[in-house]
């Protein structure tokens, strides 16, 4: 990360701009901040990018601490901030997963709406999540005929997710049939599900599978071993041998 080491001050608070790929900034932070810094201080700078790829006119951006320097400003205090040197979209918001992965402050949907102003494909992950109502990791796993929820991840958060299943939009909303019955079983078991899903993907139809689910739902949901379950599921449900 290319840093301009000098640390400043400013009450220009008019100075910085919100970038539109970073989140929203939540009151409960700020609040969270607010106290923070009547405890302890300012313990860390504002990280900020001047520059014109955004909006075709240089602006002091704030690549992290944005809610850090609404804190500030609610208590009249100067925003200490250090700038970086940011020459693409795709730049800014590669140096801004960085700093916020270090520091655990951003969910995966973060990384997503991120990256979706700069690739088609996290536009597509997301319209698709929202279209379906599915936990990202399982639109991630479909989108790329992989139930590896780590890999999803991590690609996700590096910028390097591509869409590589082309029947990714229609297995979404075939598996999103079968999510709304089972809304009330386990997370593991949910994915139990998915995984059998894929694995049986234009083996069975998907009107069979859903009569399967409703003549053994009740006795799935009977079922504390979720191994036991996944092994159940795959039988009954989908008709998966061993």
């Amino acid at each position: 990360m290319n840093f301009i080491m000098n640390t400043k001050n400013t009450t220009n608070y008019k100075m910085f701009s919100i970038l539109p790929m970073n989140r929203e900034i939540r009151s409960e932070h700020v609040e969270k901040l607010v106290k923070s810094i009547r405890t302890m201080g300012i313990i860390r700078p504002v990280i900020i990018c001047k520059t014109n790829v955004i909006e075709g006119e240089m602006k002091n951006y704030i690549v992290d601490g944005q809610h850090l320097a609404t804190a500030c400003e609610r208590e009249k205090l100067p925003v200490p901030y250090v700038s970086i040197k940011c020459e693409s979209e795709i730049d800014i918001v590669e140096q801004m997963g960085m700093l916020n992965n270090s520091s655990k402050s951003w969910a995966l949907i973060d990384y997503v709406n991120a990256y979706k102003f700069c690739f088609m494909d996290y536009m597509k992950l997301l319209k698709f999540k929202n279209l379906y109502n599915l936990e990202l990791n399982m639109v991630a796993a479909l989108c790329t005929n992989n139930y590896s929820i780590i890999k999803n991840s991590q690609t996700i958060k590096t910028g390097d997710f591509i869409i590589t299943n082309g029947k990714a939009a229609q297995m979404c909303k075939e598996f999103s049939e079968i999510f709304l019955m089972i809304n009330n079983v386990s997370r593991s078991v949910k994915f139990s599900f998915l995984n059998a899903f894929m694995q049986s993907y234009g083996k069975i139809n998907q009107k069979t599978v859903v009569s399967n689910l409703r003549k053994y739902l009740k006795q799935i949901k009977l079922i504390s071993d979720n191994t036991e379950a996944s092994n159940y599921i795959k039988a009954k449900v989908f008709n998966l041998k061993k």
